[in-house]
């Protein structure tokens, strides 16, 4: 599975070399735990190419405001998912899940 997501914020901490967190998504916990190992694209707009992304390694509850619940995503950058374009269907607010 992969997820393409809108990040206007390039809201990204660095954790150690390639691997990296994002994220303050609205997300049921049992599609998260089924992501793991799939890729998560970045978007700045619906209709746009992404920009970055990576392997999905893994995930937590963001546990405080503001949106606490949300999911926030670790991955590993790859280069491969840059320019990846996703179509017009499918989105729910500002995700998308293939």
């Amino acid at each position: 599975m992969q997820i393409h997501v809108i990040e206007k914020a390039d809201n990204f901490i660095k954790l150690r070399d390639k691997i990296w967190e994002c994220g303050s998504w609205k997300l049921d916990e049992d599609k998260a735990k089924k992501l793991i190992g799939g890729h998560i694209y970045f978007h700045k707009k619906r209709t746009e190419p992404s920009f970055y992304g990576g392997a999905i390694l893994g995930y937590r509850v963001k546990p405080d405001e503001p949106n606490p619940g949300s999911i926030i995503f670790e991955f590993e950058y790859h280069s491969a998912c840059r320019g990846i374009k996703t179509g017009k269907l499918g989105w729910s607010i500002e995700k998308k899940i293939v």
